[in-house]
């Protein structure tokens, strides 16, 4: 019975811990389950983290799902639907909505992007810049029954909530003989807004966090498959310096896809990825481990995409094969 007692009393004392630290790090803005997450898809689609890759492989929606640290309670969980399109031969737009859930701690974003895409000799040249609103709230059900107390100020804020205001800029290039290479800089400017007491606080971080990454694509007619080595280096907020080696192969015209990325930073990890085509559709599935303490309490992580490629009939039909 002691020991039954005991043990109720130290979940409680946990459970006291996370909420205190959730709460705690919404009010000053340090937790943001988004940046932490990061996407692992975006191999396929750099949109995902680049607004200046707007429009550059056409007319394509995207539907993407993250469960990170599964069987974790509370884990991590991120659902995102995004689009992004030429609606000019010079300009790509895009959209995105999101929704993060870490334990009782909400984020709710959308994000719009503009990209000017011009050549320059051999080279398809993009310059792209994004805006976002974010809404972060604590679930209201999560304060009660946990000896909190209801009238205390910080508490109520963060039941309240607060927006934040984003800006980003990116630069994507495809360049001759199937090489790309792209660089972003999310964060610019953070406004933070408090619609109770009209005011702002400005977080300036230009230059201060960035995703940058190079590849090449390599073409084996013969066997109908390519190749796709890819490396890709990212200061994020909230989240620790990172380097991704990625290795992407394609076969028959994208029918299957496989994929492979062992990630620095951060404790390590790897993930795998497969997929495959289906007329306009493709399907991507990966799994992922981290080689960190934390992974015994969880059974790794999950991401699930499916993709349109809206404009794919009519490139397939002007280049005879699709390219990135």
């Amino acid at each position: 019975m002691t020991n039954n007692r005991q043990a109720s009393t130290m979940k409680k004392n946990i459970t006291l811990y996370i909420l205190s630290i959730l709460v705690l790090g919404m009010i000053h803005g340090k937790v943001s389950a988004q940046e932490a997450a990061s996407y692992q898809h975006y191999k396929i689609n750099y949109h995902l983290i680049n607004p200046g890759a707007t429009g550059m492989k056409g007319q394509v929606i995207m539907l993407n799902y993250i469960n990170r640290w599964n069987s974790f309670p509370g884990n991590p969980q991120t659902f995102t639907a995004t689009f992004n399109g030429m609606v000019s031969d010079n300009i790509g737009l895009g959209a995105m909505v999101l929704s993060d859930n870490l334990g009782s701690l909400n984020k709710t974003a959308g994000v719009l992007s503009y990209a000017y895409q011009f050549d320059i000799e051999e080279t398809r040249l993009s310059i792209g810049l994004s805006t976002g609103y974010e809404r972060y709230k604590l679930q209201a059900s999560a304060l009660v029954g946990n000896g909190l107390d209801p009238d205390d100020p910080i508490i109520n804020q963060a039941a309240r909530g607060y927006d934040v205001f984003d800006a980003a800029f990116g630069l994507h290039a495809q360049l001759p003989d199937g090489f790309f290479a792209g660089l972003s800089m999310p964060n610019l400017i953070r406004t933070q807004v408090d619609s109770d007491a009209n005011n702002t606080e400005t977080e300036s971080t230009l230059f201060k966090y960035f995703v940058g990454y190079a590849g090449y694509r390599m073409d084996f007619p013969e066997h109908n498959f390519d190749f796709e080595p890819s490396l890709a280096i990212r200061k994020v907020r909230n989240a620790p310096f990172q380097v991704d080696f990625n290795l992407l192969g394609y076969y028959a015209n994208d029918q299957l896809i496989g994929g492979f990325t062992y990630s620095l930073g951060g404790g390590n990890a790897a993930n795998i990825l497969l997929g495959t085509r289906i007329n306009l559709m493709t399907i991507l599935y990966s799994y992922g481990v981290s080689f960190s303490d934390f992974q015994s309490y969880n059974n790794g992580s999950h991401e699930i995409s499916v993709q349109f490629d809206l404009s794919r009939p009519a490139e397939e039909e002007t280049n005879g094969r699709r390219r990135r």
